[in-house]
């Protein structure tokens, strides 16, 4: 462990009368004994920071497991730099220029890589895939779906009778759809407005806050919040409500319609959010659209 003279005796019983010369020039640390101990004072102060000169947001993996993959993890973007080290940032104009990646509109995923990403919102932005297959992001909403193949539709699909239920029919809708795709896996939680747990009518105002859509707190109340539609018109991001009684005022469930008769849900205490399928022996009652 390196020390630090502080000045004070070493001992109480240390002689405080002048010391003679040779004294002095024994127990004086020569200049090179001082330059040591100086740069192992650096070295234990480097390895306990584990930060030296990366610049302004980029951090290493030091004390921390390196990740699977260059990309984003979910939290931060990771790649290697010039000596095979494993960096991170949480900019993505860093990372870009970092991997070697174009401007931000146009920008590859990873060198080689999908880096984990998947096509579609990830809290910040769209992604997908080019006709060569290359990932790329946009924050437009209407340029995703141009991009891939797909156009908001508040008319049926052809020859089904329903509206379009692959998207939303708008990026606010949908940031709350992803919103709360991103909080699968959080238990159920009695009057949870989250972080750590929601309950059902929760989950629903905080993921439509996300896409600055304002609804009440409670299932039944929410339901009187929305336009009401039928089955056939139902499209990804509108509501489902249950209710044991039959009655609107009775509702007691609601849930995020995904589309492809699914949706996702805080069902009940002992349970996590999950998507659920839509099924005969349960099937909502009321159906709403924010």
């Amino acid at each position: 462990m390196t020390t630090v003279n502080t000045g004070s005796p070493a001992a109480a019983g240390e002689p405080t009368g002048q010391q003679d010369s040779a004294t002095a020039r024994t127990s004086r640390p020569s200049r090179t004994a001082r330059l040591r101990r100086g740069m192992g004072m650096v070295a234990v102060i480097a390895t306990g920071a584990g930060v030296i000169g990366l610049g302004t947001g980029v951090s290493p993996a030091a004390a921390e497991t390196a990740p699977a993959h260059a990309g984003w993890d979910g939290s931060r973007y990771w790649f290697k730099n010039s000596q095979g080290q494993w960096r991170w940032t949480s900019h993505y104009s860093v990372y870009a220029a970092r991997t070697g990646g174009g401007s931000p509109s146009a920008a590859k995923a990873t060198t080689g890589s999908s880096g984990g990403i998947k096509e579609g919102w990830d809290g910040s932005r769209y992604w997908f895939r080019n006709s060569k297959g290359e990932w790329r992001w946009t924050s437009h909403y209407d340029v995703y779906l141009e991009r891939t193949g797909r156009a908001p539709s508040s008319s049926g699909s052809a020859g089904s009778g329903h509206a379009d239920d692959s998207v939303a029919v708008n990026r606010d809708v949908e940031a709350a759809v992803q919103f709360a795709l991103s909080q699968v896996g959080k238990p159920f939680l009695r009057a949870g407005n989250g972080p750590d747990g929601y309950d059902c009518s929760g989950l629903v105002q905080q993921s439509f806050r996300r896409g600055g859509i304002s609804l009440p707190r409670v299932a039944n109340d929410q339901y009187a919040a929305t336009t009401p539609i039928k089955a056939s018109q139902l499209r990804r991001g509108d509501l489902l409500f249950w209710s044991p009684n039959g009655t609107a005022r009775g509702i007691q469930h609601v849930a995020i319609y995904l589309g492809d008769n699914k949706y996702v849900e805080a069902a009940r205490p002992g349970t996590n959010v999950r998507i659920s399928t839509i099924s005969k022996g349960y099937y909502p009652m009321y159906m709403g659209r924010p």
